[in-house]
């Protein structure tokens, strides 16, 4: 990959995440209109964007991946697991912020910065890898929910573990970023061929997704102030390089290949994913170092996408 290439697939990414904080800086939007962008992008134009994405993939080569998601689902939900274990014996971190801890470290923004960055640079396909990783991130969230809820305070104190965990499936299940690519993968299976009439419906809400997540993010980034700090600094390098190793690592021992595998690989090298923030503001734990933790790994894209894809090779 030329370094032509890639500036020319960062620079539209970085513009609109500068145009979302500029607009937050102005107070061109207020905090209820943000989330309305984060509602639209991820609950209406991302999952339309996946479903048609993988349904656009050939049935032999989706019925080879079947390693490489193996491999994302012991990278994002039994990195989670094992994260939160360790994290909730640290004296530090016990409960809510070893969770918070845990689910950074596990899940990324691929689904607001996967299409926007890869499909310029490795085409098409990325978008079916996208759906991919945006399974596995929705799997590991609502595991998340289960954790937080057992181990909030306030409000939720008298929270029962079945009522905790009866709210993180919730939370999973009614989630159309888990449907959306399971409904895709179905189609595929199943050789159903989708009506060029409602792929081209899904096409139009779906092509809105990068701009606005984008700039819903840039308006995230916005609202919090910056503090760097030793945690944040080993945080945002942990964020980045954990996750990586561990699925590159996954893909030699289950022998995995394919196209899919170096696009995940960048896609586990991705910034933050933005709900992190919004968990940590919720559950009252490491609200400014998430939030600074957000920023620091979002601009590590200009290192992180380069190494990832000449370590995919």
């Amino acid at each position: 990959m030329n370094s032509g290439g890639l500036f020319g697939a960062l620079l539209p990414v970085f513009f609109v995440l500068a145009l979302g904080y500029l607009a937050g800086r102005r107070h061109s939007f207020d905090t209820n209109q943000a989330a309305g962008l984060s509602k639209l992008a991820l609950g209406y134009a991302l999952p339309a964007s996946l479903f048609v994405s993988m349904t656009d993939i050939q049935r032999p080569l989706l019925l080879q991946q079947g390693r490489v998601v193996v491999a994302l689902l012991v990278a994002h939900v039994g990195l989670f697991l094992v994260s939160w274990f360790i994290l909730d014996r640290i004296p530090s971190l016990r409960g809510t912020a070893a969770v918070i801890c845990a689910l950074f470290l596990s899940t990324s923004a691929t689904p607001v910065f996967g299409i926007a960055v890869l499909k310029p640079l490795l085409g098409p396909t990325s978008a079916g890898t996208v759906g991919l990783v945006a399974l596995a991130i929705n799997l590991t969230v609502p595991l998340a929910i289960i954790l937080l809820e057992m181990n909030s305070g306030g409000d939720s104190a008298n929270v029962s573990r079945r009522d905790a965990i009866m709210k993180g499936l919730q939370a999973g299940l009614k989630s159309p970023l888990l449907w959306a690519p399971i409904g895709g993968v179905l189609f595929v299976l199943l050789n159903i061929p989708l009506p060029v009439e409602v792929s081209s419906a899904f096409a139009m809400i779906g092509s809105a997704t990068s701009g606005v997540a984008l700039f819903a993010v840039g308006l995230t980034l916005n609202a919090y102030s910056f503090h760097f700090s030793r945690f944040v600094l080993i945080g945002s390098v942990a964020r980045i390089s954990i996750q990586t190793l561990c699925f590159f690592v996954l893909v030699h021992l289950f022998r995995a290949q394919g196209v899919f595998v170096r696009e995940s690989l960048v896609c586990c090298s991705f910034p933050m994913a933005t709900i992190v923030v919004l968990f940590a503001t919720k559950y009252k734990a490491l609200q400014g170092e998430t939030a600074s933790i957000l920023l620091l790994s979002t601009l590590s894209l200009i290192i992180t996408v380069p190494l990832t894809l000449a370590l995919g090779r």
